[in-house]
Order: structure tokens, then C-alpha cells, then sequence
């Protein structure tokens, strides 16, 4: 059965799209992700480069200073999403059916909490690749909400490539089967995959604990390791479970990861049939033409976002490394580009918009890098 047959959405129409072809809407109901080539603007990707090294206190002529393989790093920087990347913009306001859906203030701003994978000298010896079913780091993101099946908080998981992105060049890997092919997953809880995992726990999960839903992709075929040129953006669904790859390159890899948010939980009842290509992709998953008996049996809860502990505890190192190398150039503090710098209006405007105004969650702050 066709993904148009599945279910009826108008929004996958043409002339509702921005910046979609129809085939572009294939391959996201096919396969849980899409890619916008040479979609962030330049002068983002020069400015937010041009001190990496600085903040990681990095040589980057000099590898045997790469003392860490994989970091992320916390945002000092950050713009308006449709100014920096307008055609990856118009996508998203596709694939979830119109900027109205997009939440007013939540990931609406993307900065430069970059994620560098850089391999080791060890590893770009190594001959024979980890093979994707062996990775223990899948997930869906989520640190910051409680997870339902309809849940709003991530509706797309984005990937800004700020460098190009090489063969075992540590690209993010998908699992395309565990959306599509999920009813004939196996997993060690429920016996189901990540859609029908959440469809069958209408209580909901609090981060970390979501990543359950992805025991089964050791049973999973299908994986796709991103490939991508600097400037390219992927949108990823939000239920689509992914996970970094080892670099056998040994070279910088760098991209942010930031999210969209909708305003409303997802709609699996429309009496018109109108979903959007977020929510037609779980109907299609599951089967359904609609679910109108599922209903969450908790609270909706937003957290401080879990793993914003262990990067904003970068933040004092690396601006002082920013101002150190501001003033090895003759200028003062207020040379560097900093959201710490700015004020604490400024500051206060950041953090709600971040969510770190919200209560911490009851499995507290990870504190520590994680691989």
C-alpha cells in the first residue's frame, strides 16, 4: 500500500508544500528523514568556525592535542532558525504541516552547541568498521520532556553539517526499519518497535528512560550513515532512532543538533484526514488510519533539559579561552561573540527559550560526556 493510500493527507500535496517535491514527501514516509542540501547560510558557518579550536583548546595542526574523540560542545551563539537556514526552514514547515504547528518560542533559535567527532589515530587503523547493530548508543532525543506517542516536544531531530561529512567519517547512522518495519521488530520489553513501544505505554517515559523503545534494533537491517557536504541540513522525525558512528578518518567532524517543536501534541483523530508528514509517518508505521483511542494516562511534563548539565559546565573554560585569544589580538572582552556576555536580560530571554527556567527532572542532570 502506497503512503498516499494509508492515510489522507492533503498536506502532502503539492501545492501546500514550500519547499518539497513530492518525492522529497516519498522519502520522508519511506524512510523517516530528509535531506536539504547547501541549505545553512555561509557567514553562519565562518563566523561560529572561526574559534572552534579556541573553545576545545584544540591544535588543529597538531592531532596529538585531539585528546578527546567526541564532544559536545554548549552554544554561545545563536540566530533565528529561518535566517539560518531558510530552505531547511521552509522544509520543516512542511514536513509538519505549516508554520502555525511550529511552537512560538521552543527551537526556534539555533546556535553553535557544536558535536565534534574526531577520531583517534587507533581507530584510522582499524580495518574493519563496527557494524551498526552493534552500537550501544541508539536513541530518539528527548532529554528535556516526558515522551508519549504524541508527544510535541520533538517532532524533527536536525542535523546542521558545519563541515563535509566523509565516508567512516563518523556520520550520524539511522535505522530506517525501526519506523517502517517495527511491527516485525523484536524487542526485549514489549515486543514491538518504537511507535508501537509508545502506543503500548500511554503513561508516557521520562529521559533517560525513553531509549527502551530502541532495544530492538539489533534486529533491524535497513541503516543509512549520513553522508553530506558542509551547509547541508538532514530532518530527521523525531521517532526515528539514530546514533553516532565511529570517525575512521580521523579528522574534525562538526554539527549541531538541534530540534523542531510544535505547539499541540500530535493529532492522530482528524476527521478530514489531514495530517501532516510527522504524524502520517506514525500512522503508516502502526497500520492505522487514525487512533482515536489513545490517550496519555499522565501528566504532561517539561523539564531543564537533562544533558545541558555536563555542556553548560564548558561554558567559564571556553570563554575564557574567547577572551584570552581576543586580547593575544589587541582587543578587549567585548570582542568576543558570547550569549554569556551579553547581559542578564539577555541571558534570561536565552534561558526560557532553552528551557533551563524549567524544574529538573526526576533523573536529574547527566554531568558527564557522553560517546
Amino acid at each position: 500500500m502506497s503512503a498516499t493510500t494509508t492515510v489522507n493527507s492533503t498536506s502532502a500535496q503539492p501545492s501546500k508544500f514550500k519547499y518539497l517535491q513530492p518525492e522529497d514527501a516519498e522519502h520522508f514516509l519511506t524512510h523517516g528523514w530528509l535531506r536539504v542540501p547547501n541549505a545553512i547560510k555561509q557567514e553562519y558557518i565562518d563566523e561560529w568556525m572561526s574559534d572552534l579550536w579556541t573553545r576545545l583548546d584544540f591544535d588543529p595542526n597538531d592531532k596529538s592535542t585531539w585528546h578527546t574523540e567526541y564532544l559536545h560542545l554548549p552554544r554561545h551563539r545563536e540566530v533565528r532558525a529561518e535566517d539560518f537556514a531558510p530552505k531547511a526552514w521552509d522544509a520543516i514547515c512542511d514536513l509538519v504541516g505549516g508554520e502555525d504547528k511550529l511552537h512560538p518560542l521552543r527551537e526556534r533559535w539555533y546556535g553553535d552547541q557544536f558535536i565534534c567527532n574526531f577520531g583517534t589515530a587507533a581507530r584510522a587503523a582499524e580495518e574493519n568498521p563496527e557494524p551498526p547493530q552493534d552500537r550501544a548508543t541508539w536513541h530518539i532525543d528527548n532529554d528535556w520532556f516526558r515522551q508519549f506517542l504524541d508527544s510535541n516536544g520533538v517532532a524533527l531531530t536536525v542535523i546542521h553539517c558545519f563541515t563535509d561529512i566523509l565516508p567512516k567519517g563518523g556520520g550520524t547512522i539511522l535505522c530506517e526499519d525501526a519506523i517502517k518495519g517495527m511491527l516485525l521488530a523484536v524487542t526485549i520489553i514489549t515486543g514491538v518497535g518504537v511507535c508501537e513501544f509508545f502506543y503500548s505505554h500511554p503513561e508516557g517515559l521520562d529521559p533517560p528512560d525513553h531509549n527502551a523503545c530502541c532495544a530492538h534494533i539489533r534486529q533491524c537491517q535497513q541503516f543509512t550513515t549520513v553522508e553530506a557536504k558542509a551547509g547541508d541540513v538532514l530532518l530527521l522525525h523525531g521517532l526515528l532512532p539514530h546514533t553516532n558512528s565511529l570517525n575512521y578518518r580521523h579528522y574534525a567532524r562538526v554539527i549541531a543538533n538541534p530540534h523542531a517543536t510544535l505547539r499541540d501534541p500530535y493529532n492522530f483523530n482528524r476527521a478530514d484526514g489531514n495530517y501532516s508528514l510527522v504524524e502520517a509517518v506514525i500512522l503508516r508505521a502502526l497500520g492505522r488510519q487514525s487512533i482515536p483511542e489513545f490517550h496519555p494516562t499522565r501528566e504532561r511534563l517539561c523539564y531543564y533539559p537533562r544533558t545541558a548539565g555536563f555542556k553548560r559546565a564548558k561554558v567559564r573554560a571556553e570563554l575564557d579561552r574567547m577572551i584570552e585569544a581576543a586580547k593575544a589580538k589587541g582587543l578587549d572582552e567585548s570582542a568576543v561573540d558570547s550569549i554569556y556576555l551579553k547581559g542578564e536580560e539577555f541571558m534570561r530571554e536565552h534561558e526560557r527559550r532553552n528551557g533551563y527556567d524549567l524544574p529538573i527532572g526526576p533523573n536529574g542532570l547527566n554531568m558527564v560526556q557522553h560517546t
